[in-house]
C-alpha cells in the first residue's frame, strides 16, 4: 500500500453534505467549512473566488476543482464585488439534491460537498497542501470526475431504494478522485512526500519503504531502490521531499504508530517491532521527541476522545484540552 492509499484508507471519509448549485448571474455565496473539509467543482461560466489572505479576487474557469480545509471562509460570485449570502441559507442540512439561485444571466454550476474524517489519519496529507487550493483538472481526471458526477445525478434523480447510501459512497469516491488529481497537479505543491511520488526514482523508494517499515533501512538501502548513488539520492530526496530520507522514515513510522495505538490493542513492544524499533523504550523516545507526548498517553487520550474529526487545531493542543 503506497502512502496515499494508506492515508485514504485510514481517514474513514464520511460525507455530511452534497449539493449541486445551479446559479444564474447575478449571484454570490459565502462558504464556511467549519469543522469539515470541502470539495468544490466549477462548471458552466467563470466565477470569482475571494478568501481571507488574498487582495485580488481570482477568476476560476470551468473545470476548476477546489479542496478547502476546515475553518476556512471563502466567497464565490459571478463578479468580483458581488454581494453574497451564506451557503447555509440555500442548502439545507443533509441535502443531496439540486438548488437553483440567482438571476437569468450567465449560468454557473457548482458541485459542493462537505466531508468529515479522522484528524490524525489525515494529518500527513493535509499538512502538505494549502488551506485552500484550486487547480485545473486535466483531461483524464476531468473525465473520471465527470463520470462520478453523472452517476450521482442519476442516483439522485432516480430516488430508488438505497439511493442515499449509493450517493454517499459516490461522493466519497469523488473526494478521493479530487485528492488524486491534486497530487498529480503541480499547482499548490511544495516540497513534500506528494512531490516524491511524482518522481519515478523516488517513488520506487517511497513505495518500498512504506511496504516494509520494519526493515532496518539505511540511506544506502533507499538509494539502491532508486538506482542512485547515496549522495545523489540524499540530495534529490531532500530537494523534492523537503526532508532527509531518514527523517522521512521516522515521520512515517510515528504516523503508523499513531494509527496502531488508536486502532488496535497491540502492546507498545509489538507496535515498536512492527515499525522497526527493537524496544518500546526506543520507540517511546522517538515518539515523544516528535509529538511531545508519550505513546501511552497518546493512546489514553485518543481512546477517551473516541473518533477524532479533522480540525485545524494542533494535536498537542487537543491533548492539553483533554
Amino acid at each position: 500500500m503506497n502512502p496515499f492509499d494508506e492515508i485514504i484508507h485510514q481517514m474513514q471519509v464520511e460525507t455530511s453534505l452534497y449539493a449541486r448549485l445551479h446559479l444564474g448571474a447575478p449571484w454570490g455565496i459565502r462558504f464556511h467549512t467549519g469543522e469539515h473539509a470541502r470539495l468544490v467543482v466549477i462548471s458552466g461560466s467563470d466565477c470569482f473566488l475571494r478568501w481571507e489572505g488574498i487582495t485580488d479576487p481570482v477568476r476560476l474557469t470551468p473545470g476548476t476543482c477546489m479542496i478547502v480545509q476546515p475553518q476556512v471562509t471563502f466567497d464565490l460570485s459571478d463578479v468580483p464585488d458581488q454581494r453574497v449570502i451564506a451557503c447555509e441559507t440555500l442548502v439545507a442540512s443533509e441535502t443531496h439534491g439540486a438548488v437553483t439561485y440567482g438571476g437569468s444571466g450567465l449560468q454557473t454550476e457548482i458541485v459542493s460537498a462537505r466531508f468529515s474524517f479522522d484528524a490524525v489519519a489525515a494529518e500527513p496529507l493535509f499538512r502538505s497542501i494549502p488551506a485552500l487550493v484550486h487547480f485545473p483538472l486535466n483531461e483524464t481526471h476531468s473525465a473520471l470526475i465527470k463520470a462520478t458526477l453523472d452517476l450521482i445525478g442519476l442516483e439522485t434523480n432516480a430516488g430508488e431504494h438505497g439511493s442515499g447510501f449509493v450517493v454517499d459512497r459516490l461522493v466519497n469516491t469523488l473526494f478521493v478522485q479530487a485528492l488524486r488529481a491534486l497530487c498529480s497537479n503541480d499547482t499548490g505543491k511544495t516540497s513534500c512526500w506528494l512531490a516524491g511520488l511524482g518522481d519515478r526514482r523516488l517513488a520506487r523508494t517511497i513505495h518500498a519503504v512504506h511496504s516494509d517499515l520494519a526493515r532496518r533501512w539505511t540511506v544506502e538501502d533507499m538509494a539502491q531502490e532508486a538506482g542512485l548513488s547515496r549522495s545523489s539520492f540524499a540530495a534529490l530526496f531532500k530537494s523534492v521531499v523537503g526532508e532527509a530520507p531518514l527523517d522521512y522514515l521516522t515521520g512515517w513510522r510515528v504516523y503508523r504508530v499513531k494509527m496502531l495505538l488508536t486502532g488496535t490493542d497491540e502492546s507498545l513492544l509489538r507496535i515498536a517491532n512492527l515499525v522497526g524499533y527493537d524496544s518500546d523504550l526506543s520507540l517511546s523516545r522517538v515518539f515523544k521527541r516528535r509529538t511531545g507526548v508519550a505513546p501511552g498517553r497518546w493512546r489514553q487520550v485518543m481512546k477517551y476522545k473516541g473518533t477524532v474529526r479533522l480540525e485545524r487545531v494542533p494535536i498537542d493542543a487537543e491533548l492539553e484540552v483533554a
